[in-house]
């Protein structure tokens, strides 16, 4: 039988053990829902690393973005001319938060060339994530949908026009919403150069939950 000291040192280190594990697990939850949504401490920390790390990646030094996020330049991308709309012509107005924007894990480019493009400020580009029109510079799974219309026979042509931002509440996109004018001025800019909409598709949700957003809201 042990000593009565080294019983209560055991049991104490066991109750250090068991602390230790549940502060992981708290840790790693917190930093997962904070690094998807970029809440509190995420953004803190990713700033804290860059002027830790001196320099940026030689990666993000090709974007552009605007004031409020959107990447709208990335000097890899491949201009070509606005394909005519045929009744063989798939036009996709992505919007939403995260999941539809470049926030995805695996990228993706064109397997057809000019066959599936982004489109963005009236111009048209060879499609490869990120895709300009939306947020972040990660991955997207529009330009694989593409591939896959394409593949199937079907479809001649994928026209993507991506306006997705990171964490917008669906009130965000209503009228007197901050991006129903970019809402607005993109499809203008689709049915300027001839596009009419075939599809919508729209990734809502995340951010409205976490706010409690009413479903009448």
């Amino acid at each position: 039988m042990l000593p009565l000291h080294d019983l209560l040192e055991a049991g104490v280190s066991r109750k250090k053990l068991a602390f230790g594990l549940a502060a992981l697990l708290v840790a790693y939850f917190v930093g997962g829902v904070s690094g998807r949504h970029d809440f509190f401490p995420w953004p803190q920390i990713s700033t804290l690393k860059a002027r830790l790390s001196g320099t940026k990646a030689l990666e993000e030094s090709r974007y552009t973005f605007e004031s409020n996020g959107r990447l709208i330049a990335d000097e890899t991308k491949t201009a070509v001319p606005c394909p005519r709309q045929t009744n063989r012509t798939v036009v996709l107005l992505v919007l939403g938060q995260s999941n539809a924007a470049n926030h995805a894990g695996q990228r993706y480019r064109s397997e057809y060339g000019a066959r599936v493009i982004n489109f963005f400020g009236s111009r048209c580009f060879i499609a490869a994530s990120p895709l300009l029109g939306s947020t972040d510079t990660r991955g997207e799974y529009w330009t694989r949908l593409g591939n896959l219309l394409i593949a199937s026979g079907k479809i001649d042509n994928v026209i993507i026009a991506p306006l997705a931002f990171s964490g917008s509440e669906v009130a965000r996109w209503k009228r007197g919403g901050d991006l129903n004018g970019l809402l607005v001025d993109t499809a203008r800019q689709l049915q300027g150069a001839n596009y009419r909409v075939t599809d919508v598709l729209w990734t809502q949700g995340e951010m409205d939950y976490v706010k409690g957003t009413s479903t009448e809201a």
